[in-house]
């Protein structure tokens, strides 16, 4: 064959197994690729199948509402709610109790059964970072400001409001004094001989006046047959009632006051009689923490 149709053919040849191994590592190229792209398509689809949590919640939109404890549901348990009045007909002297503000309250002891459980009172949250003694301290405090049934919940509250605080009243409804308790919140320190020591001067201090008391208000000062302290409280009410004066204030001087304006001395057997559950009641709120309140 000529030199030039050799050189034709040869190039010929050359441009076929050119175009077949081009077609051939297109070939493999396209295959790899598909095959690829099908790997990544399955993995998109995956994903797109299992959403994030995250932006699911965000998509929707919507949160449930937080779920309220039935104790919550109660109504909050205030002041006014333990308010309650006595029964004056069974009362043996009806009059009005002077120095009186308010309404007498129901306490936690007191109180009738199954009252409470319808209302709401906030827990105390624990303190943390303080002594035993502190937190112990701190507890009792704020359980005693957050329930009004509390037997001290008005001395916490009294002394919160600090000096010039708006008046508070106690259980028997009475205005406290913030000086007398303020005592009660920092008490003196005393020695075991001294609390000794200052009892017996208190004892004998309120004999020796209550002896004083009898001598005045009944006949020959001559008892009725009962408990002397229960028959003081009784007697410190009636003179009460007549000269206008707070309860809790009557003493010696008052029964001097009294004999002088002309009340009639009292017949010890003819004057007391026994008590019933109503005067009792009221007896045991007109005692109570007697000692902060202010004198008017």
């Amino acid at each position: 064959m000529p030199p030039h149709l050799r050189s034709a053919s040869a190039r010929a040849n050359s441009g076929n197994q050119s175009g077949e191994s081009s077609s051939k590592g297109t070939a493999k190229t396209s295959k790899t690729t598909t095959t690829r792209g099908r790997k990544r398509k399955s993995t998109d689809s995956q994903s797109s199948s299992r959403p994030k949590r995250g932006k699911q919640t965000k998509a929707s939109g919507t949160e449930e509402p937080e779920e309220i404890p039935d104790e919550k549901r109660k109504p909050r348990l205030t002041t006014p709610d333990l308010e309650f009045d006595y029964d004056r007909s069974q009362l043996r002297d009806p009059r009005l109790t002077p120095g009186r503000v308010r309404r007498p309250r129901w306490e936690s002891f007191d109180m009738p059964e199954g009252f409470k459980e319808r209302f709401y009172v906030p827990k105390p949250e624990k303190p943390r970072g303080q002594t035993k003694a502190i937190r112990e301290h701190n507890l009792s405090e704020q359980k005693n400001l957050l329930d009004p049934s509390e037997m001290f919940h008005d001395l916490y509250v009294c002394h919160k409001k600090g000096r010039e605080g708006s008046p508070t009243y106690d259980a028997a409804g009475f205005q406290l004094d913030w000086e007398k308790v303020d005592s009660w919140m920092h008490p003196p320190s005393y020695t075991k001989s001294g609390v000794v020591s200052r009892m017996e001067k208190v004892v004998d201090k309120m004999e020796r006046e209550e002896r004083d008391m009898y001598k005045i208000f009944f006949v020959d000062g001559k008892l009725p047959d009962a408990e002397p302290t229960i028959v003081t409280e009784y007697l410190q009410d009636h003179v009460s009632k007549d000269l206008d004066v707070p309860w809790h204030q009557i003493g010696p001087k008052h029964l001097v006051e009294w004999e002088k304006r002309g009340f009639p001395k009292q017949k010890a057997g003819k004057w007391w009689r026994e008590p019933n559950e109503m005067e009792e009641r009221r007896m045991m709120k007109m005692s109570s923490d007697a000692i902060y309140r202010k004198d008017l």
